[in-house]
């Protein structure tokens, strides 16, 4: 939904009052009005980024974008359900024993590991009426007369509305009632300073938006890490900073040993198992069993098929072993390579 001014929400339902200088002028430069005398000349809770047109589209792409999964839509749903209202509340991500962490990494919002749920905080300026007049207008619409054609094309082809529109319809999902409210603002989720009353007025004008009005990557709900890391290995999307993670899990060479070594623990003593059975199998005399295949020649050919699998489960042991002790000493190799590299340099 938009309002007259082109916003989701009325100036009455916004969570920040703050005036906003309106950046747009022939010359691109500032045009406040006398009304605008006393308002904020920089972005709301970032005192570094001003309000050009450059800098606010520059730091909302940081804030908001995805590239990786905009770059991945097509085969999520491989990995993922498509569909985004697959989003448990906050006190539902607590019922499922997930602890929730806040971070300002949009490709980690609504991605999840076990006991863990990375969700972004809402960012001030999308609660604030102006931003959205001023900033994330529906392409093609025109919000004050005064704005030439020049500026108008910057404003359409600076940002993807959508994006932002889609991010707060996940708030939608996550902060459904008054405990998920206070589980929020105990997470530095939501702002301290506004109620529930004023929260629920607000997120409501998000809550019925369908997939035409927000970006392709809140198509989806929940994105689970693990699969997420195999799509990135199978698909080798171009925006990844690494072929192997969507986000690596591993901070250290122990705690990646500690995780590779369990499973592949389980796995071997599994194979131990089997190969255990064959050694009895072999070592019982098979005429008083099976008549019909006590043959020679089937007795030689199950020797050499059992013989053949033991081999092949040497080498495998012998594979698995090198990759657990071998990867964290390339890896710690190939970190003092770097620190030498980087030292010389200096």
């Amino acid at each position: 939904m938009s309002t007259r001014t082109g916003a989701p929400f009325e100036q009455s339902c916004a969570l920040d009052k703050t005036a906003l200088q309106n950046p747009h002028s022939a010359n691109g430069q500032y045009a406040p009005s006398e009304k605008d005398a006393i308002t904020l000349k920089h972005l709301l809770g970032n005192p570094v980024i001003g309000l050009s047109l450059e800098d606010v589209y520059g730091h909302l792409s940081k804030e908001l974008a995805t590239p990786l999964l905009d770059e991945l839509y097509e085969r999520l749903w491989l990995v993922a359900r498509k569909t985004g209202s697959h989003i448990d509340t906050l006190h539902m991500q607590k019922v499922k024993g997930r602890s929730i962490i806040p971070t300002e990494d949009p490709k980690l919002h609504l991605v999840w590991k076990k006991g863990t749920i990375y969700i972004k905080p809402v960012p001030q300026f999308l609660l604030n009426h102006d931003f959205w007049v001023h900033y994330l207008q529906p392409p093609g619409q025109i919000s004050s007369p005064t704005i030439p054609p020049l500026i108008h094309k910057s404003i359409d082809s600076g940002f993807d509305r959508s994006i932002a529109m889609g991010f707060l319809r996940s708030y939608a999902y996550l902060v459904k009632y008054p405990l998920d409210f206070a589980m929020a603002k105990e997470h530095y989720l939501v702002p301290a300073d506004i109620t529930w009353i004023q929260w629920s007025t607000f997120i409501n004008n998000f809550r019925l938006l369908g997939n035409r009005d927000v970006a392709n990557r809140y198509h989806y709900g929940q994105l689970r890490l693990s699969r997420l890391n195999w799509a990135v290995r199978i698909f080798g999307p171009q925006h990844t900073p690494t072929r192997l993670f969507y986000e690596n899990n591993y901070w250290s060479v122990g705690e990646f040993m500690e995780r590779a070594t369990i499973p592949l623990l389980f796995l071997f003593a599994s194979i131990s198992i089997a190969l255990s059975a064959m050694q009895v199998a072999l070592a019982v005399p098979l005429e008083g069993l099976w008549p019909q295949i006590s043959s020679n020649n089937g007795l030689k050919a199950m020797d050499r098929a059992f013989w053949l699998f033991s081999i092949a489960m040497v080498f495998l042991w012998l594979f698995t072993w090198f990759f657990i002790l071998g990867v964290p000493f390339l890896m710690l190799l190939f970190q003092l390579l770097f620190a030498c590299t980087t030292s010389r340099r200096k």
